[in-house]
């Protein structure tokens, strides 16, 4: 048994000011990654001067496959996979609240969880944490029938009080910040967010072509082939996919590309959220602590490198696989950031391995860390 003492455990950070960034990686068990074959994604086909005129059908593919599970509506099949998936995603929480409880009264009993994902499991987790513990899940939206998103939002504290007004308590807030926009969100005419939770999932787009994605990046990568020539799509497809391409730009998503948003207000909630986690990450002893997450967001990069100059801040990066190690290192290797990685190829940080890790000291020898 190692004698070196984890450092991201609960009962080091548990009077910080508690951040989290989570990214695609933690949803990884249910929803796919971009990767489509070796050397080839969603992001470098919808960025290949080859494919510009394929766009919607590679969008197409990218909406059945990926953006459909985003909606985290219980699957006929799958149902292992997203019922373990919320399972950790609500662990999560309940041990995050737990924690927030253990504050002192002096303290903020606050914990930010700022996240690319535009995916729905840390909303359906909370309404399953919420049966066992008493906390605010703060989306950022007030409202009853018509719920606005305002970054102002997340600076709201509920407190408890007793039936005769004799004591006040607290309660602890877990803020979620979505920085690449969420399924959840439309933009109103006035031209603000409105929330509004999905109860089911959208159609699966059938196209009448036999063709498939695979098929796709095979002829492209080994032929000269045109490729609007070789999908070879009926009026039909074609029709259904420019129907499709209007309710895909309805969405209020970043794409695979990187591109930001197109509509206006959801550039500000961008850059609003983006200013709030820069406020954050300069406040005194703050902890950051990151997981799934590739710091492949230019702005989030940036922002995470500045804060550096925070001589209190604490950053932790829990890495997949060791591979995973590399590839951020690539993208920023600072002494002051610690990375938590196994130490064998055939080894996997999973979610409930993170969670384990941090509030419960439970995985054994086969995972370390540096800096």
């Amino acid at each position: 048994m190692s004698t070196r003492e984890f450092p991201c455990k609960a009962s080091n950070i548990y009077d910080k000011n508690i951040n989290f960034l989570f990214g695609s990686g933690a949803s990884a068990s249910y929803i796919p990654t971009l990767w489509i074959a070796e050397n080839t994604t969603y992001e470098t086909l919808l960025t290949h001067e080859d494919c510009k005129d394929v766009r919607d059908f590679i969008l197409c593919s990218y909406f059945n496959k990926i953006i459909r599970k985003t909606f985290c509506i219980e699957p006929i099949s799958e149902n292992k996979k997203y019922s373990s998936t919320i399972a950790s995603y609500t662990n999560f929480l309940d041990e995050l609240v737990t924690l927030l409880e253990k504050k002192g009264s002096n303290q903020i009993r606050r914990a930010n969880i700022f996240t690319t994902n535009y995916d729905l499991f840390f909303e359906t987790a909370a309404d399953n944490a919420l049966t066992k513990k008493t906390f605010h899940f703060n989306d950022g939206a007030i409202g009853f029938k018509n719920r606005k998103l305002n970054i102002s939002n997340f600076h709201i504290t509920t407190w408890h009080q007793g039936t005769h007004d004799m004591y006040k308590h607290e309660l602890p807030t877990v803020n979620l910040i979505k920085m690449h926009g969420s399924v959840s969100w439309k933009r109103d005419e006035n031209e603000t967010i409105s929330i509004n939770y999905p109860i089911t999932s959208p159609a699966r787009i059938k196209l009448e072509t036999e063709k498939t994605i695979d098929d796709l990046v095979n002829t492209l990568n080994n032929t000269n082939d045109n490729l609007v020539d070789y999908l070879d799509l009926n009026l039909n497809d074609l029709n259904l996919l420019d129907e499709f391409k209007s309710y895909y730009n309805s969405l209020a998503i970043v794409n695979p590309t990187k591109e930001k948003f197109s509509e206006t207000v959801f550039q500000q909630h961008y850059y609003q959220s983006l200013r709030l986690l820069s406020y954050e990450l300069e406040k005194p002893q703050t902890v950051l602590i990151c997981f799934g997450f590739s710091f492949q967001d230019e702005h989030i990069l940036e922002i995470i490198k500045r804060s550096l100059s925070n001589p209190t801040l604490k950053i932790f990066v829990f890495c997949y696989n060791t591979q995973s190690k590399h590839d951020i290192n690539i993208t920023v290797n600072d002494p002051r950031i610690t990375y938590i990685y196994p130490k064998e190829d055939d080894h996997k940080i999973s979610f409930d391995t993170f969670i384990d890790r941090i509030f419960k000291s439970e995985t054994g020898d086969w995972v370390t860390w540096t800096n």
